[in-house]
């Protein structure tokens, strides 16, 4: 019987998981092999070193949270219905309780390499953000106005005091969100 927790996937996600419940002070060799029921021979199969292994699991968080979102969000036909739909997306990723972008943020005052992979991460998704609205508002302050405050909504759901319910965060988000109807 194979061990499906002997795969680099595997360790991402469990890096993911650790940062997202534990914080980046978790991510400890040895601790995560026992999560995993491996060996330290599978942590260096994987990985060079700890650092590789700490980048990787920064990557794979941009590819799921930053450009998966952005691919799901291209689905949309237009730009007011891309961004409603990356609206959902962060909706959704808030009610799940998810502490990841709180952490990954934490980790990033402490290490400068974190910081830039960080900020470099940060800047894609205002970009994006930044392009939908364009085509959305034709006024430049407007668009500027908007992608400021979307971005601060975001942000700022995640170190709100206590979790925001489904509808209060469709409230805020209201102004962006395009409600699903059928015919």
């Amino acid at each position: 019987m194979t061990n499906d927790n002997n795969s680099q996937l595997a360790w991402l996600k469990k890096g993911i998981q650790t940062l997202d419940t534990k914080g980046w002070r978790a991510l400890k060799i040895n601790e995560l092999c026992q999560e995993l029921n491996v060996t330290k021979g599978s942590f260096y199969h994987w990985f060079k070193s700890k650092r590789d292994f700490e980048i990787q699991v920064l990557q794979y968080w941009k590819q799921r949270f930053t450009q998966g979102f952005i691919d799901q969000a291209e689905q949309g036909r237009s730009s007011r219905e891309k961004l409603s739909l990356l609206g959902k997306q962060c909706i959704d990723g808030a009610i799940n309780g998810n502490r990841l972008e709180f952490e990954i943020n934490a980790w990033s005052f402490q290490d400068d390499e974190v910081k830039l992979f960080v900020t470099s991460v940060y800047e894609q998704r205002y970009q994006y953000l930044t392009k939908l609205l364009d085509h959305i508002y034709e006024d430049p302050i407007l668009v500027k106005k908007h992608a400021l405050i979307l971005y601060s909504l975001v942000t700022g759901v995640d170190l709100f005091y206590r979790q925001l319910t489904k509808q209060e965060l469709e409230l805020i988000f209201s102004d962006y969100l395009i409600e699903s109807h059928t015919s």
